[in-house]
């Protein structure tokens, strides 16, 4: 018997095995198990694909309003020159940042009032800065602030309220307050997390007109073109700050998020490969007489076996390209899908825009689901080499 004539053998006996209508329990089982490898590798896609367009808007986010990297030396520093020559390195300029407390219109600061303040330069090159700055660069009698529309709202505030901020500090009598009043700009649309943009943006000269800050608390914002390699591009420099010390936490919140629902929903899809291995060990059980008849024909146990690992391959390998095909297809309609159940509930609330497919991704879950799956084809085959022959074919009889 030729290599192509075995060949031929296993592909038409495996064809038979799977499309036969005499298979009985064994053949609802594997389409259960087609079934259920389906609709387990999609909903794996679709998790991935919504934690990633998730994990991307925070990134854009972030990297648009906080700091990549602040240089914190005084503006005649040698250093910001050297850091300006650096490739990858976009600009440096003046940038202050504290934190105090936000009250309005006189009102005693609550637990939850601390807000963020940033001082900038009316020259900046930054996009949110040169926006703020068109805003709050008209003349008034209190110097003007700018604040997120979602922040300004939950304070209460309309355009040309005033607002105190009280921050601390550091004389030769101790650690003091000071109390100073702004005028609430036109609102601004900087974000849509509210949580993220507590933001308060004053002028530096503003600051340093009233005492807030003094000239050598005013330090340098670097902003570079690849914000993820702030750590390759600055980790040398110890009088820089990047971004990851006071984000890298949470990001890796993020990714441990993601492999913690990949490792659950893996569980979900080895539950069910568990049916793949009852429904071909049943299956095996169901054609011992055949098994017997093929070894009296000449037939070799391990080419048997071949044929019922085949048989549950196409099981396996047909599920995992159609889960594929349809989790990516789920993935680009998630948006909308969410959108067209928020129609009927009022209550739910969408914190992504889009999921994102990738590629990365999509290669590991192909190959964890491929190789759990031949795992649990190659289990069931042992009991073809158990088979007595003899008494299979006395059962026949």
């Amino acid at each position: 018997m030729t290599n192509k004539s075995r060949i031929l053998f296993i592909l038409r006996v495996s064809g038979r095995y799977l499309l036969s209508k005499r298979s009985g329990n064994s053949r609802l089982i594997n389409v259960i198990s087609f079934i259920g490898l389906v609709l387990g590798l999609t909903l794996l896609i679709v998790v991935l694909s919504v934690l990633n367009g998730t994990r991307d808007q925070i990134d854009k986010y972030i990297f648009e309003i906080y700091p990549h990297a602040i240089a914190r030396v005084s503006p005649d520093h040698q250093l910001l020159d050297e850091l300006q020559s650096l490739p990858g390195v976009t600009s440096v300029e003046p940038f202050v940042d504290l934190y105090g407390l936000l009250s309005v219109q006189g009102s005693t600061p609550q637990a939850d009032s601390g807000i963020e303040v940033y001082g900038f330069d009316p020259d900046s090159s930054n996009r949110t800065f040169r926006q703020m700055h068109a805003v709050i660069k008209e003349p008034r009698d209190l110097p003007p602030a700018g604040l997120d529309i979602h922040v300004a709202s939950r304070y209460g505030l309309v355009r040309g309220d005033n607002l105190s901020l009280t921050v601390p500090l550091v004389t030769n009598r101790g650690v003091q307050s000071k109390t100073v009043a702004f005028r609430y700009s036109r609102p601004m649309l900087l974000g849509d997390r509210g949580s993220y943009s507590r933001i308060m943006y004053v002028q530096i000269p503003d600051l340093l007109a009233h005492g807030i800050v003094s000239a050598e608390q005013v330090h340098h914002r670097i902003t570079l073109e690849e914000p993820r390699q702030a750590g390759v591009i600055l980790g040398e420099y110890p009088e820089v700050v990047v971004w990851t010390e006071r984000f890298g936490s949470y990001f890796q919140a993020l990714a441990m998020e993601k492999t913690i629902m990949f490792v659950l929903l893996m569980f979900v899809i080895g539950l069910v490969i568990m049916s793949v291995i009852s429904g071909q060990a049943m299956f095996i059980n169901r054609k011992s007489s055949d098994i017997a008849i093929l070894q009296t024909m000449g037939a070799e146990l391990r080419w048997v076996s071949i044929v019922f690992m085949c048989q549950g391959a196409i099981i396996v390998v047909s599920g995992i390209v159609v889960g594929t095909i349809l989790g990516c297809v789920v993935a680009h309609y998630t948006h909308d899908i969410m959108q067209f159940f928020q129609r009927g509930e009022r209550n739910l609330t969408l914190y992504f825009e889009t999921a994102v497919v990738s590629v990365q991704d999509l290669i590991w879950t192909i190959l964890a689901v491929l190789l759990v799956g031949l795992l649990a084809i190659l289990r069931p085959l042992s009991l073809v080499f158990k088979k007595d022959p003899v008494e299979s074919l006395n059962r026949m009889v």
